[in-house]
């Protein structure tokens, strides 16, 4: 405002004080006067002990904040009458106690002023800096509003309320002292477009509470950011979707601090669930430590009801992870054919899991996880990605600690859910110390050492086999084991080859061990009977704990022999392909391996990983390594990168030749929009033959034992291919497994039980496209055939579409059933989902989503929502 009519204002309201008694104007001045000589408008009046203000009009007092096109102000009672545009805005004052990274989030967060005021250091000596500031709470437009500045109550009309993320519009209301704000005929809607009037979604009832989150600090020295967060209560209200009324909810409830994006509602149908829906909903708890849980309650026509929540709380030196899941199940047997095995499904079906991960210090870490699930078959009923990834999750405890030169950690694994075989550590300590040169000599040191006491329980199965066969029966076994082993390198540079010719030896004690002996093939009948959908017919013979202690040497040489050709085009540049200049790396190299008979045979010890195995090697690795890389920005990538190997024995084994494996490990990113991954395995050799489990003699090819191989491309944006094919035959490989030199491996496992008694030969084909040229609307379609049966299995189709603040996505697929209950069936599977996504984001962040929502619709083979 001009310095004129600054002054003009002053003078209109020293005039309304000599109005005032001698009383009333000491009261006056002590700050009332103070309070109204910053109002602000374009033009003033004086009627008695009222202001009237017109055009622009800017009355702050105290936490609250009033802008309208006039006013009336009763500068006595502080009573305020306004109309046109109102804005009605209340700030909190806070003060605390923040980190310096901190204090730069709340600096740049909407709608807080933060002031440093001094300094103090905290209880682990690190900086922290007192600050006090000023937040909104929340903000009320209205087109006229009545009430006291100085008690805090406001009656409006026609107005809209913005708190946190949400926005709720109704004919009238009012604002009481304590800040809870009531509207009558209210919708409110976490839709920003509610604010025109025309939000997708929200919440209609005849009165609604706002009640706000009243919190100056939070936490250990932290600032509370959920700035005008209220709870939202209502009674007789109705979910509408596009203004039409869907669903009566006779009462509704909204905590503080909640993500109004992720909620969830999927409704399906498929073979094993009959017709579901599945809910959920997130909420945000706080944003430090960053909080958050999410509700789950799904409804299933042959399964029941299920519910569950699962969250996670992290900080900038930990993260924990928890998932708690219950279902009572009508039909715990509808999946599958589990009766036909001896593991008991009951009714009442449950998993719960935490996880934690620490950093106590900067070079100590607390990693642990906790599982406990009623029945084997649970994840895979109802969670079943999970199931896919992890069969049979650890329970464990570690704590690691890194020093200079080794380090040392503490593990604990104990047997938790009885359906699982595990070997128990109880506990175990260990000490690593890398490869590092000694004293300058040359020579190279690499080492371990670790106690464990071991237990090795099997899977407690809950019937007896149908046919009773003698000595079926699986017996736990335990030991104490003190291992460690200790190398030497001396690497040899020599014009063009480097040789690293190795010595070392792996001592191992048992505090028992077996005097009946245990053959490769007995040992593998011990895992084969321990499998969950075992009969149990096997006649088995297990460890006793006759033998005593013993004490196993084993003593290894090898050498290893290598080159490195490359070269290099700088010059060779194509945007198509992402090329900025090429470097060819060419690595070949023979690996040697001798390991001496150990001085106790392998059959005699218990059997808890692979170092109770070892037995003797003499192999050589012959191999190569080749690298294609370019430049990306400031770093190098591989656009190609394959390793070839093949073992040779040098000594026969019972039932194999002397030549082993043939190994392809191939990743290929040859465009920017072309990937290929591929793994191959080749007997090359005479392996003894696995008979595939209902297949008679017909293993396919004999020569191949798995070849995985997966294609994705990306011609134009957004539009992507993949093929996929998997093959595993049923085989034996021979170990090919050294102490002291790390070795490729494909297939996961053992290296002395690797084998697979199963055929399987799968192929997949998927595509997702955008179909608008918006790129919110997608469309998926996977394809599967499993050549070991002769059909096809699955077929999938699916659409999302990412509206204003929802995402919806469809699924239609058929899948071929062949269990006992549903033989030769075509099962039909369709859903729908819906998420609220809350107020809109940029429009690339919201095509991502629903790019992924559709891959993983088309990658994972759509159906139900896995949460």
């Amino acid at each position: 405002m001009p310095n004129r009519w600054r002054k003009i204002a002053t003078a209109l309201l020293l005039g309304v004080v000599l109005q005032l008694g001698a009383d009333e104007f000491e009261a006056f001045k002590k700050g009332d006067i103070e309070q109204l000589k910053h109002i602000r408008a374009d033009s003033w009046s004086v009627v008695g002990k009222n202001i009237i203000a017109r055009g622009n009009v800017h009355v702050p007092y105290g936490e609250l904040e009033l802008y309208a096109d006039q006013a009336v102000v009763n500068v006595e009672s502080k009573d305020i009458e306004a109309s046109g545009n109102i804005r009605l805005h209340h700030w909190e004052k806070v003060s605390g106690v923040v980190k310096p990274r901190r204090l730069a989030e709340l600096e740049n967060s909407p709608d807080t002023i933060v002031t440093v005021t001094g300094v103090k250091g905290d209880e682990l000596g690190d900086q922290m800096l007192r600050v006090e500031g000023t937040r909104l709470t929340d903000s009320i437009t209205a087109d006229r509003v009545v009430g006291n500045l100085e008690s805090g109550y406001f009656r409006f009309d026609n107005a809209q309320v913005k708190f946190h993320n949400y926005v709720c519009r109704g004919d009238s209301g009012e604002r009481r002292p304590d800040g809870v704000i009531e509207v009558k005929n209210a919708r409110i809607s976490s839709c920003n477009y509610l604010e025109s009037g025309n939000a997708h979604y929200a919440i209609a009832a005849g009165s609604m509470r706002l009640i706000p989150h009243r919190t100056g600090l939070y936490g250990v020295g932290n600032i509370d950011t959920d700035r005008g967060d209220h709870t939202v209560w209502l009674t007789n209200g109705t979910v509408e979707i596009y203004g039409i009324p869907v669903l009566w909810l006779p009462v509704f409830y909204k905590p503080k601090d909640e993500s109004p994006g992720l909620f969830s509602i999927q409704f399906g149908k498929n073979g094993d669930w009959g017709y579901y829906g599945l809910l959920s909903k997130r909420f945000d708890l706080l944003d430090y430590p960053s909080s958050s849980v999410r509700l789950l309650f799904d409804i299933y026509e042959k399964r029941g009801y299920g519910y569950g929540v699962t969250g996670d709380f992290v900080t900038e030196r930990s993260k924990t992870a928890f998932l708690a899941y219950s279902i009572y199940d009508l039909r715990p047997y509808e999946s599958e054919d589990y009766d036909d095995y001896r593991l008991k499904v009951p009714h009442g079906r449950f998993d719960f899991r935490i996880s934690n991960l620490t950093h106590i210090t900067p070079r100590l870490d607390f990693r642990g996880a906790f599982e406990y699930v009623s029945d084997y078959y649970f994840r895979k009923d109802f969670f079943s990605s999970r199931f896919d990834s992890d069969p049979q999750p650890a329970t464990f405890a570690a704590l690691e600690q890194q020093f200079d030169h080794f380090s040392a950690a503490v593990y604990y694994r104990p047997q938790v859910v009885k359906s699982y075989s595990t070997a128990e550590k109880l506990p175990e300590f260990r000490i690593d110390v890398p490869r590092q040169e000694l004293f300058g000599t040359g020579i190279y040191y690499q080492g371990d050492l670790s106690g464990d006491y071991f237990r090795m329980r099997w899977i407690d199965f809950d019937y007896e086999p149908k046919i009773h066969v003698p000595d079926s029966r699986l017996r736990d076994y335990e030991a104490f084991r003190f291992d460690m082993t200790h190398f030497l390198y001396y690497p040899i540079s020599l014009d063009w080859l480097t040789l690293v010719p190795r010595a070392g030896v792996k001592m191992t004690a048992y505090s028992n061990s077996s005097e009946k002996r245990v053959s490769d093939d007995q040992l593998i009948q011990l895992f084969l009977a321990a499998d969950p959908q075992s009969t149990g017919t096997t006649r088995l013979r297990n460890y006793d704990d006759d033998g005593g202690s013993r004490v196993r040497v084993a003593w290894e040489l090898g050498v290893e022999a290598s080159t490195k050709i490359h070269n290099t085009w700088q010059n060779v540049r194509s945007s198509w392909f992402g090329i900025d200049g090429l470097r060819h790396i060419f690595r070949p190299f023979v690996n040697y391996t001798y390991i001496g008979k150990p001085t106790e045979s392998r059959e005699h010890l218990y059997y808890f990983d692979d170092i109770d195995r070892i037995d003797k090697q003499n192999f050589i690795r012959i191999g190569m390594e080749n690298r294609l890389q370019t430049r990306e920005r400031d770093r190098l990538v591989n656009l190609i990168a394959m390793e070839n190997y093949l073992d040779v024995h040098l000594e026969k084994e019972d039932g194999f030749g002397y030549m082993g494996n043939f190994g392809t490990v191939l990743e290929l990113y040859l465009m920017r929009n072309l990937w290929l991954t591929s793994q191959l395995l080749v007997d090359t050799g005479d392996s003894p033959t696995v008979v595939a489990a209902g297949d008679d003699d017909d293993n396919g090819l004999k020569w191949l034992n798995r070849w995985n191989i997966s294609l994705t491309y990306e011609p134009i944006e957004d539009v992507k291919f993949r093929l996929g094919y998997d093959y595993i035959n049923a085989y034996r490989a021979r170990s090919a497994y050294s102490m002291g030199s790390t070795l490729t491996q494909i297939g996961a496992g053992s290296y002395f039980n690797n084998y697979n008694t199963t055929r399987s030969e799968d192929l997949t084909i998927g595509v997702s496209a955008p179909l608008t040229p918006d790129r919110r609307t997608f469309g998926a379609f996977v394809f599967s055939y499993d050549f070991v049966r002769g059909h096809t299995s699955d077929i999938g189709f699916s659409l999302s579409r990412q509206f204003h603040c929802v995402e919806l996505i469809a699924y239609l697929g058929f899948e071929y059933e062949t269990s006992r209950h549903k033989s030769n069936v075509w099962d039909t599977n369709f859903s729908v989902q819906a998420r609220l996504t809350g107020l809109e984001g940029p429009i690339n962040q919201k095509q991502n989503e629903t790019l992924a929502s559709a891959n993983r619709q088309l990658f994972l083979g759509g159906g139900a929502t896995d949460r």
